[in-house]
């Protein structure tokens, strides 16, 4: 057990039990939603540039609003943004319950709701990241990053299961209305917990949407961290966004079997991060380790390609879901401990702003499959971002550096 000794030193963090239950909560309640849809989707369209446009819509407001969104959290309480999103989230879930009793579901409405639940996630990302930040002592924030990471891909892997679990014996429109209030008592996890407001004096010296831009432009470490994040969410995860179409029409899944493959990028990534728990800990080189991450994923999209059954297809979506797991852990430790407490916000606004390279490169992908083929555009993606990702690599040294 010494192996995880870093993990149990988080039980010194007085409030961060009540965070984590906070944070696995709505993340399972959001993989919940998006199973759901995508399940909606897929019987009423079926080709690859309706799924990419799905994932467009959910995570494009991480390009529109992700660097606002940071500018808010730096701005407000980040405690109180959390508990805000909460409560719309709630309401969220009751319009769809209420849209789904009254009609059937339409590609616009699916669009447009899922747009709006891509505003909820980006402003949750940048405050509860910030929050969680300056809520754990230094030495324990690379452990507090680690297990908020294993929680959200606990939620990734039990989230679609649930939902599509529940939809066997209960229809939408009431499983929404469930949703509703099991999402409403995430309230209560955030009952007396420190506010952790910044300083007058700290806001005013950070003051401005154009300081965050500036710190991230001068700094090489930040700023090389964020093209790589934009890079790979653009080009190394094209099997993630298209594992919905692979399961539904090449794989011909039952509900039970996509639920299934959906999940798994979240188990292999939760195996991942909990066997790997103390390796990420003691890494000295989070940079040079990012990049390679990258790179591997983009080659496990290519292997996803080759694939010609639904077991095989399974297991190598396992598999490289146990990869993101160094992709999602060194970015989030570098920005967070690189960045001064009253620009964290900004600079996870930026970071987001690079994951909304995620949606784009999901149409792009979509659009483009269905002109040359799937398994052709994403093998496509793939090459662009092992050598751009490789270039940076090179250009910037660094990333090579000890942090």
């Amino acid at each position: 057990m010494a192996y995880y000794s870093d993990l149990f030193n988080l039980k010194e963090e007085k409030f961060f039990k009540n965070l984590a239950l906070s944070s696995i909560y709505i993340y399972t309640i959001r993989f919940i939603d998006f199973a759901l849809i995508t399940w909606v989707l897929t019987n009423i369209a079926k080709s690859p540039s309706s799924i990419g446009f799905l994932v467009f819509v959910k995570f494009a407001p991480m390009v529109f609003s992700g660097f606002i969104s940071g500018w808010l959290v730096d701005k407000f309480a980040r405690l109180t943004l959390i508990r805000a999103v909460i409560v719309l989230t709630s309401m969220y879930l009751l319009f769809w319950s209420i849209y789904l009793f009254l009609f059937d579901p339409s590609l616009t409405v699916i669009f447009l709701l899922t747009f709006i639940s891509g505003i909820l996630i980006s402003l949750d990302i940048s405050s509860r990241q910030s929050y969680l930040a300056n809520l754990v002592g230094r030495k324990n924030l690379k452990a507090g990053i680690a297990l908020n990471i294993i929680l959200l891909n606990a939620a990734w892997f039990i989230g679609p299961n649930i939902g599509m679990f529940f939809m066997n014996f209960m229809n939408l429109d009431k499983l929404y209305l469930v949703l509703v209030f099991v999402n409403s008592i995430n309230l209560l996890f955030l009952y007396k917990m420190p506010k952790l407001s910044i300083s007058r004096s700290e806001k005013n010296k950070y003051s401005g949407i154009s300081k965050g831009i500036n710190f991230a432009l001068s700094n090489k470490i930040i700023f090389s961290t964020l093209l790589i994040i934009s890079v790979g969410n653009l080009t190394a995860f094209t099997f993630e966004s298209m594992t919905p179409y692979f399961a539904r029409f090449i794989y011909n899944a039952t509900p039970e079997q996509f639920s299934l493959m959906i999940s798994l990028q979240g188990l292999g990534a939760l195996i991942g991060s909990i066997i790997f728990f103390p390796l990420l800990i003691r890494i000295t080189r989070p940079g040079i380790i990012f990049a390679m991450s990258t790179i591997m994923l983009c080659i496990g999209s290519f292997i996803f390609t080759t694939n010609n059954s639904f077991l095989s297809g399974c297991i190598t979506v396992a598999i490289l879901g146990a990869g993101t797991t160094f992709f999602m852990n060194m970015h989030s430790r570098i920005l967070l401990s690189q960045t001064p407490n009253p620009l964290r916000g900004r600079i996870q606004g930026l970071a987001q702003l690079g994951i909304g390279f995620f949606p784009i490169g999901s149409l792009l992908v979509g659009l483009l499959g269905d002109n040359i083929g799937i398994l052709n555009s994403m093998r496509i993606f793939s090459y662009v971002g092992i050598i751009t990702t490789a270039i940076i690599l090179i250009f910037f040294k660094e990333l090579k550096n000890k942090l």
